[in-house]
């Protein structure tokens, strides 16, 4: 039987509640507030937490990421006697089992609470037995971790995969995943950019030719349909798959036949497919530019990959990877990180997610050309910026109202100081090794020493 907490301080509900679940043959602990709840959940180990939305201390549905965390990884359901379709729909997007009014009817709750068990059971099982290949997908966050429980879910059967994320999230590289956690590891894995895609080259890009089937068509093409057969066909963006594309690719999977263009004779097809798209399928069903039933045929596995900005603990691990990768690809020593340098990193909003910051991490390793070690100064000039409002706010050195903007000369002063105190450190306060790292003249840096009140070395100048 289950191991559970119930986080609530209603003592009217939670009592009863307790002994329903202990008459099932659950072992029940009950906290009053969110803290307490937390404590409990870290220092043992639980099956299922029925989570109260108002709480003393705190709002419910802000624990629910917590308590996953928890070294037993439990299943969350939250209870509350507050209706709110809203607040529903925000628990389930965080991460809850399932979302219950009070009073719930104690047949609901044995229903949902076998599932939740049952699912927890194989998904443990599942996760003891399949060693994944997740190659080039670097992160520990909670939320990355349950988009690749379900990479090897899907990896262990033949459905559909559809995987929805910011430009810059990886979709690419959990595509791959699939396909190499797959039975069809051995075969092709084939990627079409669905963007742009002319119409009337629509059918002899998915299916092929004979030679002369129209005009300029001098040799037989292989269409990537017939590419993909036994292996993986991967659509990306397919969002932007244009009317005539949809159409063509709804009958391909619905007959699992094709016909190349000029062929008297249709070829069987089998391939898995994944798909991809930084759009909201929906609302383009809803716009009328995408069709129901294709979306219907794609989406077997869901997987919704979370933005940078939201495992903001895996940055230092991707930055750390992604360092010794561009290294190697330069052929130059691996350079180390500054812990400013990571702060710098972990502060910016990353709009462009692992992409942006794999190309930030190569151009602040050219600028640094021969330093072995990557300091802020590196970086672009609005990372650089943010990290110093960061760090002064955080310093409590100058106070930054965030609704102000400060004037510029003051905010230069401010940028000036923080690098030269950077500089300083970075050279180990020697001048010429200073003038080397910044670029500027002898007399330019003791100009903008003076300026700031910052000093260097007196003696033993190494040019």
């Amino acid at each position: 039987m289950a191991r559970v907490l119930i986080v609530d301080d209603d003592d009217i509900f939670c009592t009863p509640f307790a002994m329903y679940l202990r008459g099932l043959g659950h072992t029940c602990e009950l906290a009053i507030n969110l803290q307490q709840g937390l404590s409990l959940a870290y220092d043992q180990n639980f099956d299922i937490i029925f989570l109260d939305v108002v709480l003393p201390d705190n709002n419910g549905l802000s624990g629910i990421d917590r308590f996953k965390k928890a070294p037993s990884q439990p299943e969350v359901m939250i209870i509350t006697g507050h209706g709110d379709s809203h607040g529903a729909e925000t628990a389930i997007k965080n991460g809850a089992w399932d979302y219950l009014e009070k009073p719930p009817s104690y047949s609901k709750v044995k229903l949902l609470l076998g599932r939740a068990l049952k699912f927890r059971e194989k998904k443990i099982r599942f996760r003891e037995h399949k060693m994944l290949n997740r190659e080039g997908i670097v992160g520990n966050d909670l939320k990355l971790k349950e988009c690749l429980e379900i990479v090897a879910r899907a990896a262990s059967s033949d459905g559909s995969v559809f995987i929805e994320g910011e430009t810059g999230t990886g979709k690419e590289l959990f595509a791959r995943a699939v396909h190499l956690n797959s039975a069809r590891v051995n075969h092709a894995f084939v990627v079409l950019d669905c963007t742009n895609i002319p119409a009337n080259l629509t059918e002899s890009i998915f299916f092929g030719h004979e030679k002369g089937a129209f005009t300029g068509a001098e040799v037989a093409k292989t269409g990537l349909i017939h590419q993909a057969h036994n292996g993986t066909l991967f659509l990306d963006e397919v969002g932007d798959l244009n009317p005539e594309a949809q159409k063509s690719l709804l009958r391909v999977l619905q007959e699992k036949q094709f016909r190349p263009l000029g062929a008297n004779v249709e070829i069987d097809c089998d391939f898995r497919l994944v798909s991809a798209t930084n759009k909201n399928l929906e609302r383009l069903i809803a716009d009328g530019r995408f069709r129901k039933d294709l979306y219907y045929r794609l989406v077997g596995f869901h997987v919704g990959l979370p933005p940078l900005r939201e495992r903001r603990e895996d940055i230092k691990l991707l930055s750390s990877y992604y360092v010794f990768k561009l290294c190697d690809q330069l052929k130059i020593n691996t350079k180390g990180v500054s812990k400013d340098f990571t702060q710098a990193l972990e502060g910016y909003a990353w709009p462009g997610n692992v992409r942006e910051l794999v190309n930030t991490l190569h151009a602040a390793i050219v600028n640094a050309g021969n330093e072995p070690v990557l300091f802020p100064h590196f970086l672009p000039l609005d990372i650089r910026v943010k990290f110093i409002q960061t760090h002064l706010r955080d310093q409590q050195d100058t106070k930054i109202p965030s609704t102000e903007i400060l004037p510029y000369k003051m905010f230069q002063k401010m940028m000036e100081a923080r690098y030269l105190d950077e500089l300083i450190e970075a050279s180990g306060k020697n001048a010429a090794a200073a003038c080397r790292l910044s670029g500027m003249s002898r007399s330019g840096l003791y100009h903008l020493l003076k300026k700031h009140n910052r000093r260097l070395k007196h003696r033993h100048y190494r040019e």
